[in-house]
């Protein structure tokens, strides 16, 4: 099939800068990008930005994946090429920036695409061609949002990756992603897991308190079976006498039948 190109170009109320870095902020697309489910980043240039990125897609005829090698002329210019994909034989593109002022950016974002996708031509540049604006669009929104919510602070986990308990192994691999912001792994960015405080002190006394509580179950069942054991003794002993009484009651009536016969 070949190579199938697409094109979309839009101005955005925010600097250059701003839109630059929302593009390249490839860990939030799942929150802003339509079509992106996920993303991988597999490892970062010195400069800290995206290097080898995989994308979750869902481009809508069916979800493909791909890896991206991508390389950067900042803050005007990302290129990627193709490393391997599932449901995509080939990529190529690049997205450009233009500053229009302190507050505005030209975004263009050209996309060719070889899709191992078996459909219909017309289709498929027109599902390519609605991707790309919608793309975009996408970017526009988000950095439009980002420059009106003023500089970005930090994500809430990195200052517990600086912690000295997680970032002494670390040292030196984060390198900066932006004016005044710093980019880390994400294994750099989660805390450690806690320790639980006590933990040990708790088990001794739990132990401690094993005998007293089977003792206890102990006598508790003994003294339900002597409860039972009086109860079928003495079930036993009532019937016994209703028995002797009835055969008291049989024995005196039969004599009684004998002295009349001796009467008579």
């Amino acid at each position: 099939m070949g190579m199938n190109w697409a094109e979309h170009t839009t101005e955005i109320e925010a600097p250059i800068e701003t839109s630059f870095e929302a593009i390249v902020d490839y860990e939030t697309f799942p929150g802003w990008q339509d079509a992106v489910d996920s993303v991988e980043v597999l490892s970062r240039t010195k400069d800290g930005l995206g290097e080898n990125v995989r994308l979750f897609v869902d481009a809508k005829v069916r979800k493909i994946d791909y890896q991206l090698r991508y390389s950067y002329a900042r803050p005007t210019e990302i290129q990627w090429d193709f490393v391997d994909g599932n449901g995509m034989r080939d990529m190529d593109g690049v997205y450009t920036f233009e500053s229009l002022g302190p507050a505005r950016t030209r975004a263009t974002y050209k996309l060719g695409a070889d899709p191992e996708i078996p459909v219909p031509v017309m289709v498929l540049r027109r599902t390519h061609k609605a991707l790309v604006k919608r793309s975009v669009e996408d970017l526009k929104a988000e950095a439009e949002r980002r420059h009106a919510a003023g500089p970005r602070e930090a994500p809430a986990a990195e200052p517990e990756a600086a912690a000295p308990e997680a970032a002494a192994p670390e040292t030196g691999t984060a390198a900066p992603g932006g004016p005044g912001e710093e980019w880390a792994p994400k294994a750099e960015r989660e805390p450690p897991a806690p320790t639980p405080s006590g933990g040990s002190s708790s088990k001794p006394g739990s132990l401690s308190e094993v005998p007293g509580a089977l003792a206890s179950k102990g006598i508790s069942i003994a003294g339900g079976a002597l409860r039972a054991g009086r109860g079928v003794a003495g079930g036993a002993l009532q019937a016994g006498r209703e028995v002797a009484g009835r055969i008291d009651r049989l024995l005196s009536g039969d004599e009684h039948d004998k002295g009349d016969d001796r009467r008579r």
